[in-house]
This record gives structure tokens, C-alpha cells and sequence, in this order.
């Protein structure tokens, strides 16, 4: 019977770590999933890799299965799992918070034995090729500050800083495990049609080696019938086990021609393949290129993709540290590596602002840190500008943007501006001390989907007031949405005023600006 053992040793460390151990990064997912199931969009890597919801909702998909997911779900996905991320069509943006590690490289013994029930401390329950949890409030807080003492740990290196994320790994991972072991649902199939294809998948992945793995010894093995076997798995995959199987060891393969020395014989031989006059032909049609040929441009299929993941990523970094200068650089960097301007924006920048914005939203920094980030947001976006406008790139909407007649305070509404600039928004500034009659002007003139009003004095909030009636006065009042915030407003004053909405933070209202700009 066919038996867990570890991956072979020859399975070196994907590109994004080879300088770095552990590595985080921000995804912006805003493609929606597609009607049919189409394997090859799907992605698969040589480490782990943990995603936590930070923001919207959407639809993970391991293999052929749709898992709903939402804020505060966390997947912890293994090696050579293929899955993907979609937003729901219902939502805007699905952002995620994902972190690539090695097993093997923090831990030993138990911990990192594929085979053994303390692997990963035991995430794995019953065998899952995947581990899921859903987090309530505190506990996601809790894992975010895991996350960030260990991104901090590895940032600046400090004295010890490997026993110290060690740690907090290890109190990662037992902390999840306690939340899968206590879920009440599970957003997955969990049966024993699940268990079984869930198993094979993980056989497969240990025992590709074997030339002589076929169907019916993992059917026998799992005392099911062949064509029962052959039915479940397809229906978990979306594949064939003869597809999969193959797919399984050529991309082995292509690590093997890209990181190693090894002959195509050798190759062969470790890959579990029949011989290398099959090997070649199969070889061929899945890569389109000869091994001699994939082995000439392995630099190209080594560092090309991952060279840019790892740019966006410290655009994103840097960014959230205030760098501007590295920032602006950063972003020239990705753009000579060929990097599409939108893509820079989106998975950089603007994923950046995005955690900025949550961070501040929950008190975990305060306006000096966001102040810092903006600028060095724009510092970046100076160098895209003139990129977008050759490709075309529109923002997402317009705001005309002022603290009213009367008030010359001006920190809260710049910092609204900031948000609203980083969540794609054209941000119209009209400053200080506005009429009302200048909100709706430029409102009509710039064609504005929302006019935003800020105060800080008693004195002044009457003016907002004014605004709505010169809106109504114009004829625009159906057409434009009428935002007011500062630190005496209330959402009682705002209802009484006739306007649309109150906020009470910079980051609230950059979310409102942009939930109603996307309506229009």
C-alpha cells in the first residue's frame, strides 16, 4: 500500500524565496469567476502559502471545488495545490493578505513530516489537502499581529530574529488549528466522496516517483472501486488521473531543468516516467519547447514572473513605510521588467493605500503614518501617469472635495483626499473656506459623482446645509451624492440636512466615495 513520505530533497525553494525565507505580499483579485471550470487558470507553487480575507468577498477555488470566502477566512494552501481567487460579482474587490513560507526551512522533526499528524501542528484535520478556518474579530486582530510581528522580524533582521519568527509561527499555526478544530461548517465539501479525492491528490503529489503508480493501486489503496476512483477524482480535480498525474511530473520536470544540473535521463528516472523517448514527446507538448531548448531560457521561466511579484510586493511595502523615493524607483523598476502600468497600480499602489486605509480604520496607525504613505503613493504614481494615459486607464470616478465657508481647517479633509486618491478616485481639492455655490459648480463643470464637505466648527455646519439646497437649486440633486464629515458632525445632523451620508473617519469615507463612484 502506498504510504505519506516527504517530498524529495531535489524540490528547491520557489524564486520568491531564495533571498528571503518567508515572504509576504497583497493581492487585489477583481476577476470573476467563470462560468465553467478551466484548469489551466489555476496556480500552484513550491511552498506554502497562507491567504487571509482582508477585504470583500469572493470564491477560492481548490482544484475543481468553489469555496465561498469572505473577511477573516484564512486557507492555508500546501505545494503543488492548484487554486485560484475571484471576486463575486456582487463585490468590488477581493483583497488578500498572503504569506509564502518553507516548511522546512523553520521547522524539523514531526512539524514539517508530510506524513506525520503534528505536520503544520496538525492543520491538516483528516487528511484535507487544504486547512480553513474562519475567524471571528479578536482572533483575526490576533493572527494580523502574528503576521505583522513576524513581517517586522524579518524586515530588520534583528539579533535572534529566526528563533523569534520560529515562535510566532509556531503560535500561528496552533492557533488556527484550534479554530478548525472548533468550526461548526466548513464552506467545502467534507464528505467521504471529498476524503477520498482529497487523500489521492495527496498521494499522488508524494509518490509521482514511483513509475509504477497507477489508478487502480491508489483505488485498491483506498479500497474503493477503479472507476469509482476514477469518477471522484475528475469530479475534485477537473482533471483526468492520467492528466493530473502528468501535469504533476512535467512541472516537476520544468523545476528539475530549471534549478538543477540533472541529464534528462536522471530527470526520468526521479520524475517516475516510462522512458525518455516518451518523455520527450510529452515534454514538447506540454511546454512547446524541446528540454534543451526550456533548459537555454531557464533563466527566463526562473525569474521573469517571480521578479515581478516580488516588485509589486515592495511597492506595496515600501509605500506603507512612507519610502517615496525607493517607491518611485520601485515602480520604474517593474515598469522595465514589463509590467503593465494598471498592474503596478492595482497590486502595488493601490493595495498598499488599501491596507493603509484598514490600518488606520482600526487604530493600528494614526495620521502621521498615513500622511508619509500618501506621499509616497504619489511619488509612485507620478511616475505612472504617463503610462496610464498611453494605456488608457480611467479612475474609477470623480469628488470635488472642500472644508466649507467660514473654517480654513484643512488636516482631515486632506487626509480624506489621500484615502480617495488611493482608492482610485479623482479627488477635485477646492481647499478652504468654499461656498456653498463653488461645491456645485465644480460639481457640474467637472462632472463629479459625489461633492464632500468637511467642518470643524459649529459655526460653519450650516453651510452644508447651503450645498444641499444649491444642489437641489441646480438640478443635480439626483445626479450627485452629497458626503459631510468632521468632528462636530453627526449622523442626525446629516439626516436632518438632507444629505446622503455621514462618516466619521477618513477611511470610512474614502470607501463610501468609491462604493458610490463604482454605482454610477
Amino acid at each position: 500500500m502506498l504510504k505519506y513520505t516527504q517530498h524529495p530533497k531535489w524540490i528547491k525553494k520557489s524564486e520568491i524565496l531564495r533571498n528571503v525565507p518567508l515572504r509576504f505580499d497583497t493581492l487585489c483579485c477583481d476577476t470573476v469567476l467563470p462560468t465553467e471550470f478551466v484548469s489551466e487558470q489555476l496556480v500552484s507553487n513550491e511552498v506554502f502559502e497562507i491567504d487571509i480575507i482582508t477585504e470583500g468577498g469572493g470564491i477560492c477555488q481548490i482544484f475543481g471545488q468553489s469555496i465561498p470566502c469572505r473577511k477573516g477566512d484564512i486557507f492555508i494552501i500546501p505545494p503543488d495545490i492548484p487554486h485560484n481567487c475571484y471576486v463575486n460579482e456582487s463585490a468590488d474587490k477581493l483583497y488578500i493578505s498572503r504569506v509564502f513560507l518553507d516548511i522546512n526551512d523553520w521547522f524539523s522533526g514531526d512539524i514539517s513530516d508530510m506524513g506525520n499528524q503534528r505536520f503544520c501542528y496538525g492543520v491538516f484535520c483528516g487528511g484535507s489537502v487544504i486547512a480553513y478556518a474562519t475567524l471571528n474579530a479578536s482572533a483575526y486582530e490576533s493572527v494580523m499581529q502574528t503576521l505583522g510581528a513576524i513581517s517586522s522580524e524579518v524586515a530588520e533582521k534583528r539579533q535572534d530574529w529566526q528563533e523569534v519568527v520560529r515562535a510566532e509561527l509556531s503560535v500561528l499555526f496552533i492557533t488556527l488549528k484550534r479554530y478548525i478544530e472548533k468550526a461548526e461548517h466548513v464552506p467545502f465539501e467534507t464528505g467521504k466522496e471529498w476524503h477520498y479525492a482529497s487523500v489521492a491528490v495527496r498521494m499522488v503529489m508524494e509518490n509521482f516517483s514511483d513509475s509504477e503508480l497507477k489508478l487502480e493501486t491508489l483505488a485498491e489503496s483506498l479500497y474503493i472501486s477503479k472507476s469509482q476512483f476514477s469518477r471522484l477524482f475528475k469530479d475534485f480535480t477537473g482533471e483526468s488521473f492520467s492528466e493530473y498525474l502528468r501535469r504533476v511530473r512535467m512541472n516537476h520536470a520544468c523545476r528539475l531543468l530549471r534549478e538543477t544540473d540533472m541529464s534528462v535521463e536522471q530527470i526520468v528516472k526521479e520524475c517516475g516516467m516510462r522512458d525518455v523517448r516518451s518523455f520527450y514527446k510529452n515534454f514538447q507538448n506540454y511546454t512547446g519547447k524541446t528540454p534543451s531548448q526550456y533548459k537555454e531560457n531557464k533563466k527566463t521561466f526562473n525569474i521573469k514572473g517571480d521578479k515581478i511579484m516580488v516588485l509589486l510586493s515592495d511597492i506595496s511595502e515600501k509605500m506603507q513605510q512612507g519610502r517615496g523615493k525607493v517607491v518611485a524607483e520601485l515602480v520604474q523598476a517593474a515598469l522595465d521588467e514589463g509590467c503593465a502600468p494598471e498592474k503596478i497600480l492595482n497590486e502595488g499602489l493601490l493595495s498598499g493605500m488599501g491596507i493603509i486605509g484598514e490600518k488606520f480604520r482600526n487604530n493600528e496607525i494614526f495620521v502621521p503614518e498615513v500622511l508619509v504613505a500618501a506621499r509616497a503613493m504619489n511619488m509612485g504614481a507620478q511616475i505612472l501617469k504617463p503610462y496610464l494615459a498611453a494605456s488608457d486607464v480611467t479612475n474609477i470616478g470623480k469628488v470635488c472635495l472642500g472644508t466649507v465657508h467660514g473654517d480654513l481647517h484643512d488636516i482631515g479633509k486632506n487626509l480624506v483626499k489621500m484615502m480617495m486618491e488611493g482608492k482610485g478616485i479623482e479627488v477635485i481639492d477646492l481647499g478652504t473656506d468654499v461656498p456653498a455655490e463653488t461645491f456645485v459648480k465644480t460639481a457640474i463643470e467637472q462632472n463629479c459623482d459625489v461633492i464632500c464637505c468637511s467642518a470643524l466648527l459649529t459655526t460653519t455646519m450650516g453651510v452644508m446645509a447651503d450645498v444641499v439646497k444649491a444642489a437641489e437649486a441646480a438640478g443635480i440633486r439626483d445626479n450627485v451624492k452629497i458626503m459631510i464629515g468632521g468632528a462636530p458632525v453627526t449622523d442626525d445632523f446629516c439626516k436632518q440636512i438632507g444629505a446622503d451620508a455621514y462618516t466619521a473617519d477618513a477611511a470610512s469615507a474614502a470607501n463610501l466615495a468609491y462604493e458610490y463612484c463604482k454605482a454610477k
